[in-house]
């Protein structure tokens, strides 16, 4: 599998920040509120944010459940590297009542849990951890990248006292690609923690769902197939984020299809070629429709365009169009005769494609 894994009520959506940083960080300044008491002075944001980047917005919001609401800032970097390209920060600041000053609670930039990626367990395999699970020690973003911080909300999950930061960035390095993340971030005693992490290429954007104290987050992402060349993901997906009870935030829906077979194309790079079943995963749709050795010809009504199947079957892509929790039909050859085997698909978030492990070879793949 290759890689590439979101807010009305009691939100603040916000269009994506752009711009150039050189300047210092005095610049001006905006606030979604300013309900700070008149005893409290506002941020010094000069001592706060790095020497030389320009803020570019800043909102207030009661996230550690003080009386004085934290400030979340965002701002962007002066040109750095060969590239010239500008880094984006964001940080939370709290206002300690006994120093009598305001303090960095959250800085993106230091995070270590978004300064790590998920290596090989990124957010567009069918097979692989949950996008929202602890991450691999691999950087993730790059201090010299051309970074924005494009949304940024406040969401109460189940029912939760005090609302949650959500914010997603796009980190550009000057080559082919944008990855980015989706973060949900809670604050307990003023302590910051990533409660989740997307983090996948093209980034993703979200909306807010719900209302009152149970929101939920519509997001939505690029879906890439391991025959997908890297110029042209096959489809957007979408899945919701939301209270997973005891998994915490967690994504509760996804719609990206999950068959639960692992599958060999019978002709390498050739998008007219049918694959063959060399594995059954347990408690799939699967399971009970298909076996090893089936060599799949068709997929009954499928849709077709010029971009599927670029680096392989087109099959794979065509199984991709379709979304979980729809019936599908498959023209099968099965030791010489022809068959149609029906299945319902579920969702790449079903614990049997979560815990399913693929064979330990690229021209293999999960469907």
């Amino acid at each position: 599998m290759r890689r590439a894994a979101v807010l009305a009520v009691l939100a603040v959506l916000l269009a994506s920040l752009a711009g150039c940083g050189g300047s210092s960080s005095k610049a001006k300044t905006s606030s979604t509120s300013s309900s700070l008491p008149s005893s409290v002075p506002k941020p010094g944001l000069a001592r706060i944010v790095p020497a030389n980047y320009v803020v570019k917005k800043v909102w207030y919001a009661n996230l550690t459940g003080q009386t004085v609401p934290d400030a979340v800032v965002s701002s962007k970097g002066p040109a750095v590297g060969e590239l010239g390209l500008h880094p984006a920060e964001l940080q939370v600041v709290s206002w300690d009542p006994i120093a009598k000053r305001w303090n960095a609670i959250f800085d993106a930039q230091k995070n270590k849990v978004l300064q790590q990626q998920y290596g090989t367990i990124v957010s567009n395999e069918y097979v692989t951890s949950p996008p929202d699970m602890t991450p691999t020690a691999e950087p993730v973003l790059d201090p010299t990248a051309e970074g924005d911080v494009n949304q940024v909300a406040f969401v109460r999950f189940g029912g939760e006292k005090t609302p949650d930061l959500v914010f997603t960035t796009t980190q550009n390095y000057g080559g082919s690609g944008v990855p980015g993340n989706l973060a949900v971030v809670g604050f307990k005693r003023s302590e910051a923690n990533v409660l989740y992490l997307w983090y996948g290429d093209g980034g993703a954007g979200f909306r807010v769902a719900g209302s009152g104290l149970n929101q939920t987050l519509d997001a939505s992402a690029q879906f890439w197939t391991a025959v997908d060349a890297h110029c042209c993901p096959i489809r957007a997906y979408s899945f919701v984020i939301g209270s997973g009870g005891e998994q915490g935030i967690t994504s509760i829906r996804d719609d990206r299809p999950w068959l639960g077979l692992f599958v060999k194309a019978e002709r390498e790079m050739d998008s007219t070629s049918p694959v063959r079943v060399v594995g059954v995963v347990p408690g799939t749709p699967a399971a009970s429709v298909f076996q090893e050795g089936d060599v799949i010809t068709a997929l009954v009504g499928a849709k077709v365009s010029e971009d599927q199947g670029l680096l392989g079957p087109a099959l794979l892509d065509q199984i991709a169009l379709l979304k979980a929790g729809v019936t599908a039909s498959f023209k099968v050859d099965r030791g010489g005769q022809t068959l149609t085997l029906t299945a319902k698909l579920g969702s790449y978030i079903d614990s049997s494609a979560q815990s399913a492990s693929p064979p330990n070879d690229l021209s293999v793949y999960a469907i």
